[in-house]
């Protein structure tokens, strides 16, 4: 019988609810020994599917957040006597900063994307035998990249800075390049005075950071971008309204100290003042008027916040920030940047890894969903006899289906409550999809089988979507489709999706937000139904409220794509599974 230390030890960044590690220990070859992740109803999860052992959660010693930024994994190593041709990191860094989502012109280094050195980071301190990364396909978009940062030893910005790609390009020809930042381009020339000085300010201190409020502002301006005059008539909206009066009395305490224009600044956000007063009384005659009068606000306000994010970033800046007017007025810094994937192929690579990197598509490996994944994969050069590193072929021409995946859940109606978490299973006819979900399940129950308790306006559509056999919003009638949507043309496809029973899954995200419908009944599909789309087994249980559930599983990688994955490294350090994918599907 094989012993437990033949197991590679597993360290889980990033880990989510736990999908890419699940299916790595699918194949029974690696333990794992220690996760990292910062979203505590996640920590439920995963703690909750590991033996109920917090003790996998890696926090550092003086917190009790497992925030990867504060994590020593050298001392980790250390502590847990590990050694490191015997251990495996996995994980994916948060995604925002390479999203499709994200289309804002000015796509600065946000906090998100600085984890991504995070990665790099605990790749270098642990040095294991192997390691695999995922994230968004859009990862290798060349609209997406880092920027050139000052050098700080012992810190992240030591894995951006120029000393440090010089050390890890090996003499060739740089692959950082000059580059620029538009910080602001705007119609209002008059500021040009105020603008010379803010950009010469030793100190920037933005006139609002808290993103509730940011997102309250956010929030009224596109309203006020709408055909319809927009005055507060809601509960929701008069309860934004009220926080943006909090807004308001602090902006009447903003330092202006290092400003000669501080009249000009007073202007610009005591007319932000009384423009919101005035929408919030009710008194807004103009959508065009009052956005105008917020506009100055917003522009200085984004303004100081990109400035205040270059110090924040550490970013290199070459030249400027450089004022320039011709018709309209701009913004702009000259700096470097370089594309992240290129850098963290050469540095890795500098640490001795065979690497691979591309596209994966989960239906290649048995998913019953069509999601596509940015991946790269290493093996230490010196551990694996193969020349080059590829990710695994296909397994199937054939795709799995929703119906493979979840009509045996159809006539099991969800509850309605995370408390009311146990339902009956007695299905006898199951496809081999279903046999597997089941595979590891101790009696006759399903788990997480809920949905949300749709309101009739969503059950109304949901009814109609059936009836007419629509496929999503864009089926509805007009008058469903325009009592909540001004301009319901530009809602997306996936919004009040119906399934096809008969085809893959499209990418799963948050099914609860996204209002996804059975493909036969009229109702929101289940957590338990959104888990089997994405491969986990039955007897994974999800914790945490009901959205959260949801979202944690759309975060999540598909635990059968990542078992995939995991075969591979095995193979690479002449290792086997103890039973392989394909057998599990042998009949498929």
């Amino acid at each position: 019988m094989k012993g437990k230390e033949e197991k590679y030890n597993l360290i889980d960044l990033f880990a989510g609810a736990g999908g890419l590690s699940n299916g790595f220990k699918q194949t029974g070859k690696f333990e794992i020994v220690g996760a990292v992740e910062i979203n505590k109803a996640a920590v439920e999860t995963y703690i909750y599917n590991h033996q109920s052992d917090e003790s996998i959660i890696i926090k550092p010693s003086n917190s009790e957040v497992s925030n990867i930024s504060n994590i020593d994994f050298k001392g980790f190593m250390d502590k847990k006597g590990l050694k490191p041709l015997k251990t495996v990191v996995i994980g994916g860094p948060p995604c925002q900063g390479f999203s499709n989502a994200n289309r804002q012109k000015n796509y600065l280094i946000s906090g998100n994307n600085q984890l991504v050195k995070e990665y790099a980071r605990a790749i270098d301190e642990v040095r294991p035998v192997a390691f695999l990364m995922e994230n968004v396909k859009t990862m290798n978009s060349t609209t997406h990249k880092f920027f050139v940062t000052e050098h700080k030893n012992h810190s992240i910005y030591a894995y951006s800075s120029e000393q440090h790609l010089q050390e890890i390009n090996n003499s060739e020809e740089p692959f950082w390049k000059p580059d620029e930042l538009t910080l602001l381009e705007t119609d209002n020339v008059e500021y040009k005075d105020l603008i010379n000085q803010i950009v010469r300010m030793e100190e920037v201190k933005p006139l609002i950071t808290s993103e509730n409020e940011l997102s309250r502002i956010r929030s009224v301006v596109r309203k006020l971008k709408k055909k319809n005059l927009y005055n507060p008539t809601t509960v929701k909206e008069k309860k934004e309204l009220l926080e943006i009066k909090h807004v308001i009395n602090s902006l009447k305490i903003y330092d202006y100290g290092q400003l000669n224009t501080v009249e000009t600044m007073k202007d610009i956000v005591n007319t932000a003042i009384l423009t919101l007063e005035k929408i919030a009384n009710g008194e807004n005659t103009d959508n065009k008027k009052m956005l105008n009068n917020l506009q100055g606000f917003i522009e200085i306000n984004q303004l100081l916040r990109f400035l205040k994010e270059i110090e924040d970033e550490k970013i290199l800046k070459i030249a400027g920030p450089e004022v320039l007017v011709d018709t309209r007025l701009k913004v702009k810094v000259a700096v470097k940047s370089y594309n992240i994937v290129v850098y963290l192929e050469k540095f890795f690579k500098s640490l001795g890894y065979k690497i691979t990197s591309g596209t994966v598509y989960s239906n290649h490996y048995y998913v019953p969903q069509k999601r596509q994944r940015f991946m790269i994969m290493g093996v230490k050069s010196s551990s694996t006899e193969h020349k080059e590193i590829k990710f695994p072929n296909k397994y199937t021409e054939k795709d799995l289906t929703v119906r493979a995946a979840i009509s045996d859940l159809e006539n099991i109606s969800p509850t309605k409550s995370v408390e009311d978490n146990e339902l009956l299973y007695n299905v006898k006819n199951k496809t081999i999809m279903q046999n597997y979900y089941r595979s590891d399940m101790k009696g006759n129950l399903i788990f997480n089988h809920i949905n949300t308790d749709s309101e009739p306006l969503s059950r109304q559509r949901f009814e109609e979507i059936k009836q007419i056999g629509g496929k999503n919003f864009h089926s509805l009638s007009a008058e469903l489709q325009e009592v909540s949507y001004t301009d319901a043309s530009r809602t997306q496809n996936t919004i009040y999706l119906r399934l096809d029973y008969d085809a893959p899954s499209p990418t799963v995200i948050n099914v609860r937000k996204s209002m996804w419908q059975h493909p036969t009944k009229a109702v929101a599909l289940s957590i338990r139904e959104a888990a089997r789309l994405q491969s986990f087994k039955d007897n994974y249980i999800f914790r945490g409220s009901k959205d959260k559930q949801y979202q944690q599983i759309g975060n999540a990688v598909p635990p059968l794509m990542a078992r995939a994955m995991a075969e591979q490294i095995l193979y690479y350090l002449g290792e086997k599974p103890n039973k392989f994918l394909k057998d599990e599907f042998k009949d498929h």
